[in-house]
């Protein structure tokens, strides 16, 4: 079974949940410092264009398949991922294995003061667990002085893990040009996971979520900032998937051409 799976100029890990929290562990033991991305399909869309959004990509340590659509195209190109490992999925386990190895939290982020919910929740399901918040302003990618602060925050309160809660591409670019100026071991994308950890957003149901239609749900509560996200932003990834698909027919057909 292969170790990565190849789509649209990305290389996507092929992990299991338990393996990408033996990983983590193994990372923070190292003190390897290093950074998550967690695509999904308006990511490999974005990405496609994004040199910016591509490199942080690139220097990332793992590549994790966020949505059921990456799976799915995994299946249709003959490379099966084992897993969705999404960022909701992860940070609620992350945080209870960082917590079991006595390690400190910083939740970067936050939407109607979530970060805080999710700060307090926290401390009740693991008492004395070490965990601070900080919501940035609108623009902070953009301001020094603000991403000097935030720098600060995170390094005085000697983080090991960093949660990046501000969107995307917003977070990956941030700490792709930041991470050498911060003292912490991992950090990790993970979009709406915590508000959906906090109870400001509702997550799709279960089975919404199997057969792959959580962008669906998400859709509904908010068209008017998401249509052209997933109206737009899924027909180019099924034109990206029918592309690849095609070539690597081609790729085939030209290998045994050539053997006979």
């Amino acid at each position: 079974m292969s170790n990565k799976f190849r789509f649209a100029g990305i290389e996507i890990d092929n992990l299991t949940i338990d393996e990408v929290l033996d990983r983590i562990k193994e990372l923070i033991e190292k003190n390897k410092k290093s950074y998550i991305v967690a695509p999904n399909a308006a990511h490999i869309v974005l990405l496609q264009k994004d040199k910016e959004f591509k490199k942080a990509y690139e220097k990332a340590e793992m590549v994790l398949a966020d949505g059921m659509s990456i799976l799915f195209a995994s299946y249709l190109l003959g490379v099966p991922l084992r897993a969705k490992c999404s960022g909701a999925d992860l940070f609620p386990k992350i945080c209870e294995l960082l917590y079991n190895m006595n390690k400190k939290i910083f939740i970067l982020g936050g939407v109607n003061g979530s970060e805080k919910i999710a700060e307090e929740k926290l401390k009740k399901m693991y008492p004395g667990i070490k965990v601070k918040t900080y919501s940035p302003p609108i623009g902070f990618e953009n301001d020094e002085y603000e991403t000097k602060r935030i720098i600060e925050i995170i390094n005085d309160f000697s983080t090991d893990f960093l949660f990046l809660c501000t969107g995307a591409p917003k977070s990956e670019k941030w700490i792709y040009k930041n991470i050498d100026r911060l003292n912490i071991k991992v950090a990790f994308h993970v979009g709406m996971a915590l508000n959906f950890f906090a109870g400001v957003k509702k997550r799709a149901p279960r089975l919404l979520q199997k057969i792959g239609l959580e962008w669906f749900w998400r859709l509904v509560q908010e068209p008017k900032r998401l249509w052209r996200r997933y109206l737009v932003g899924n027909t180019v990834f099924i034109w990206l998937i029918l592309k690849e698909f095609i070539n690597r027919k081609i790729i085939r057909f030209n290998r045994l051409w050539y053997i006979w």
